[in-house]
Order: C-alpha cells, then sequence, then structure tokens
C-alpha cells in the first residue's frame, strides 16, 4: 500500500463525516490527481459500516513476535534455496565430472553433499512451519499481510532472487559469446534460473494478490509447498543415493585413520634405520625409545598393527581394514591410492628402507 500524505487522509476522514459517499470521494481526488493507488490506499483505511461517524479498520501493526516469525521464515527460505542448489550442483558434478577436476575437489564434494543434506534436512521442515503458522494466522487476520515487516522481507527477497536471475543470465551469456558452454555449466545455470524464479514468482504473485481472498492465497501457499517438499525430497534421495550411508562412512574414516597409523609406523622404522643402519626387532623395540608415541592398536579395537621384518632393508606393516579403497575411488572416480591402496580384510603393505646411500 502506497504511503499517503496526512492531508489526503484528512481530507477523506472529513468528506465522509460530510456524508460524500466513496465514489464521490474518489472521483474528486482523481479529478484533483491523486493516483487510483493512493485514493483507494486511505478508503480502505475505513470500513463501510452504517454509523454516523467514519469507523477506522484496524491496522497493521509490527510486533517483536510477528519480526521474529517472518525474519525466521525468510532466513529459513534463503538457507534452504542455498543449499538446495548447492546439493544439485555436487549432484551434477558427480554425473557430469570434469577430467580436469583435481582429487581435491572431487574429495570436497563428498563434504559438500553431506553438508548440504543436513541443511535440507533442517531448513525445509522449518520453513514450511513457519510458513503455513503464518499463512493461518494471516487467514484468520486479513489486515496481517499488510505487516511492514512482511512487506520489507518480501521486497528484500524479490530484489535477491531479481539479481540472481539477472547475474545468472549474464553468465550465461558470457559464457556463450566466449564460446565455453558445456552441459554440465548449462544445468547448473538451469538449476539456479530455478530456483531463484519459482522464488521470485510466488512472492511476486503473493504481492499482487494482496486484494483476493485468503483461502485462494492459502492454496496457492500449499500448492508451492507441496511442490518444492518434493523437489527436495527428490534431491535429497539423490544424494543419499550417492553418498555412502554413515555406517559405510564411520568405516571409510576409521580405515584413513589405519592408513595414517601405518604411514606413521613407516616413519618411524625409517628413522630407526637412518640412526642403526638395521631394522628393528618388532614394535616394542621401536616404541622403546625415549620420547616416542607410537599407534599400536587398532582405533576400532579390532586387531593390534603388525610389522615383520622380511630382510636387512624390506619389512612388513599389517592392519585389518573394513573396506576395499578401491571400490569408492572407482564410484567418486578418483585416481588409485597408489602404495596405500588396499582390499576389505587384513592386508600388509610391503616397504623398504632408504638407505641414502
Amino acid at each position: 500500500m502506497a504511503s499517503a500524505s496526512p492531508e489526503l487522509e484528512q481530507f477523506v476522514r472529513d468528506a465522509l463525516m460530510r456524508g460524500h459517499d466513496r465514489e464521490q470521494v474518489t472521483q474528486a481526488l482523481l479529478a484533483a490527481g491523486w493516483s487510483a493507488e493512493q485514493v483507494r490506499g486511505v478508503l480502505d483505511g475505513w470500513a463501510e459500516v452504517d454509523f454516523a461517524l467514519p469507523v477506522p479498520r484496524p491496522r497493521a501493526s509490527l510486533s517483536a513476535r510477528e519480526a521474529f516469525l517472518y525474519l525466521l521464515l525468510f532466513s529459513a527460505l534463503y538457507f534452504f534455496a542455498w543449499n538446495l542448489g548447492s546439493l544439485l550442483f555436487a549432484l551434477l558434478e558427480h554425473l557430469l565430472p570434469d577430467p580436469a577436476d583435481a582429487q581435491w575437489q572431487v574429495l570436497r564434494r563428498t563434504g559438500s553433499i553431506r553438508w548440504s543434506l543436513s541443511a535440507l534436512v533442517i531448513a525445509f521442515p522449518v520453513f514450511a512451519f513457519v510458513a503455513r503458522h503464518l499463512a493461518h494466522d494471516v487467514a484468520r487476520h486479513p489486515i496481517k499481510r499488510l505487516s511492514p515487516i512482511r512487506r520489507w522481507l518480501t521486497y528484500l527477497t524479490l530484489f535477491v532472487a531479481a539479481a540472481v536471475l539477472i547475474g545468472d543470465l549474464t553468465t550465461l551469456v558470457f559464457n556463450l559469446l566466449g564460446g565455453e558452454l558445456s552441459l554440465r555449466f548449462v544445468l547448473k545455470v538451469g538449476v539456479v534460473a530455478a530456483i531463484a524464479g519459482t522464488v521470485f514468482g510466488h512472492y511476486l504473485r503473493d504481492l499482487r494478490r494482496e486484494e483476493v481472498a485468503g483461502a485462494d492465497q492459502k492454496a496457492s501457499g500449499r500448492r508451492v509447498l507441496w511442490a518444492a517438499g518434493i523437489a527436495t525430497a527428490l534431491s535429497i534421495a539423490a544424494g543419499v543415493w550417492v553418498m555412502d550411508s554413515p555406517a559405510q562412512q564411520r568405516r571409510l574414516r576409521l580405515d584413513e585413520t589405519r592408513t595414517g597409523d601405518l604411514q606413521t609406523l613407516e616413519i618411524a622404522v625409517n628413522q630407526w634405520w637412518q640412526e642403526h643402519k638395521a631394522l628393528p626387532a618388532d614394535l616394542d623395540t621401536l616404541a622403546a625409545q625415549p620420547g616416542v608415541n607410537l599407534p599400536r592398536h587398532d582405533p576400532a579395537g579390532g586387531g593390534d598393527y603388525r610389522y615383520r621384518p622380511l630382510d636387512a632393508a624390506h619389512y612388513e606393516l599389517c592392519a585389518d581394514f573394513a573396506t576395499d579403497s578401491g571400490e569408492r575411488r572407482a564410484r567418486w572416480r578418483l585416481p588409485q591410492a597408489g602404495q596405500w591402496a588396499h582390499p576389505a580384510g587384513a592386508h600388509c603393505f610391503r616397504r623398504g628402507v632408504d638407505d641414502g646411500d
């Protein structure tokens, strides 16, 4: 609603008090140069009831509770939209890998998917719950549609969504002119356009429907929530399918710890060789050095790490692994782990010392 001047509000009040009907007041103000929106906004502030004096309608006001709910709503919306886009980006990168991607980029993608899944599981229910609560509140008290905090945050959201769309399309044209388009890039642009366009279209229609009956608004809001919920559920399902299960993630982390421990033992054996020009007889001998604290026990309580000299310059380090390193690397299209690749189960790594001669 456009802001009205005190003069306009006073004129409308006086005209209604003198018995002029709304049509006469409207025509007089339009003839004087006031806009139809300004006139309608002021006239709507007075109820059409049979009473000797003009009766004011309730005006929208701002309460701390209302500000909290709308700030929570739009914060959850931004957080949800960002992480939905991040998840879809990561899934596209997994399904359409780029040979130029470095290994650290691929490994970071797994963390990105896990974080986005966690964020969506929390953010969307919060957004949906607060949105439904506010929709029911507005349906009971239609005047709250004119809440200042609601209108300000809605217009801010429209601005952000419009800016994202403009930047998205600009990036598309820039890459098109540079001849650098790829299927993965085009799909990413489509993801951004779909998310920002949906947010922009929904809240723009919401502002335009302020004169429409509340039931229609509630029905439209429910459709948008259902559509967003289905898209979120499908995205989460795809992310879970791509990711390993929590139990498998635990096993992978334990195997990474085991590999790291064996690398620490390898360094200790090489240092012993540099000092004594011979291999240690066993891990007890290696660990007996002053100030040395070697990892000797499996982090999950399984079989201890094992060391066995083979000859004067070669030895084995053994551990019991829970996963096959090759399977995960094939799934994520990572290069092989090299000398630390291992199958599931007991496995020994043959190592040799560098005598430096």
